[in-house]
């Protein structure tokens, strides 16, 4: 699990949010990505190409 993140901007609108959410407040964007592979999740800011928990490529997929 991910240590709480302080304020970001989200990827779609640039409104500040918390690093607690999991969605922004002012667009609804998510911000997580899941591992198509084992379903582990991340921040979107974290441009990992493969999956710290599996190993497994990277598809640049949201959790809807």
């Amino acid at each position: 699990m991910q240590k709480s993140l302080g304020a970001f901007r989200c990827p779609k609108c640039g409104s500040a949010t918390s690093g607690g959410k999991n969605f922004c407040s002012e667009c609804g964007e998510p911000l997580l990505i899941e591992c198509l592979e084992c379903g582990e999740t991340w921040r979107f800011m974290y441009h990992y190409s493969f999956c710290p928990s599996c190993g497994a490529k990277v598809k640049n997929r949201q959790l809807k």
